[in-house]
């Protein structure tokens, strides 16, 4: 993820939630602060039983590594940092870590703001995206069998979206539950050589772990894209790509996720070459004969004179 100016991080913003500073810093923290960053998302709720020393020992890393991040994350100290993240009123609801309260509920952003911040979320969710996760989820959609893509509240348009672009050049896509059937009904025939792409982000389903552990079971890869809050159900995962969803709004920024659709859909098409291609020629031909739509008219051009 993309950090912010250095002065930005440091200086002390006491109405920034937990996770809009872990948003802010990501990027640049150290594989051990990263670490750290995601036990402290996961246990933010009850961050006030614990000492500093006991989550660093939670994620494997030492009380200075600790420090540190309490620092880089402008908080004066952790007893100061615990007594903000209890006094936070907003968890919960879809802005809670995407904006900052400071912020007034009735100001109007100005569309340079709102390209502005999605280049942010873009660029951030790509820093923090190794390429092997990405190659390994595009090695995966090429090999699957079948791709089942699933869409955990928010997360639904997002599923179908990227339903669409794969289902373009992959035979064998589907978005689940499909209407009339349930989640269970439609996981209980998932099997090996099986994909599972989900998207689930802030407010999922807290069967969610649950769900991704059935589906390894079973032999299939699950995929999950989220945003830097998942915890329990980032370890469950066989890939997590964690996108940035910052926002001026009340709610959650998706263009990251939706960018990141387009490059696994753009990447596997160009892996897959002819085949790909050869796909989308004959949906082209069945809409032509089919389907109702309307195409561009091509001139005839006029006799001279």
């Amino acid at each position: 993820m993309c950090s912010q100016r250095t002065s930005d991080v440091l200086s002390p913003q006491p109405t920034r939630s937990l996770e809009s500073r872990i948003y802010s810093a990501y990027a640049s923290l150290s594989p051990s602060e990263r670490c750290l960053a995601d036990v402290m998302l996961e246990h933010q709720m009850d961050l006030a039983l614990y000492t500093a020393g006991e989550l660093a020992r939670k994620a494997g890393v030492s009380t200075a590594t600790a420090a540190r991040l309490i620092r880089t994350l402008g908080y004066s100290s952790y007893p100061a940092a615990k007594r903000e993240i209890r006094e936070a009123i907003h968890w919960g609801s879809p802005q809670g870590g995407a904006i900052d309260t400071a912020q007034h509920a009735a100001e109007i952003p100005t569309l340079a703001a709102v390209v502005q911040t999605n280049i942010d979320n873009i660029r951030a969710t790509a820093d923090g995206t190794s390429p092997e996760t990405l190659d390994a989820i595009c090695s995966a959609c090429i090999e699957a069998e079948r791709i089942f893509v699933v869409g955990m509240r928010n997360g639904f348009g997002l599923a179908h979206y990227a339903a669409h672009y794969l289902g373009l050049i992959k035979n064998d896509v589907r978005v689940l539950p499909a209407t009339g059937t349930s989640m269970a009904h439609e996981l209980s025939g998932i099997r090996e050589g099986d994909l599972v792409i989900c998207f689930a982000f802030r407010r999922r389903p807290r069967k969610l772990p649950l769900l991704l552990n059935e589906i390894r079971t079973t032999g299939a890869i699950a995929v999950l894209i989220t945003d830097i809050s998942a915890a329990e159900s980032a370890k469950a995962a066989d890939h997590v790509i964690r996108c940035r969803c910052h926002s001026l709004a009340a709610f959650n920024s998706f263009t990251a996720a939706a960018t990141m659709i387009d490059y696994i859909s753009w990447t596997v098409a160009a892996r897959l070459g002819e085949l790909s291609v050869e796909r989308f020629r004959r949906i082209d031909r069945m809409v032509e004969l089919i389907d109702d739509v309307a195409t561009p008219k091509r001139e005839t051009p006029r006799p001279k004179s």
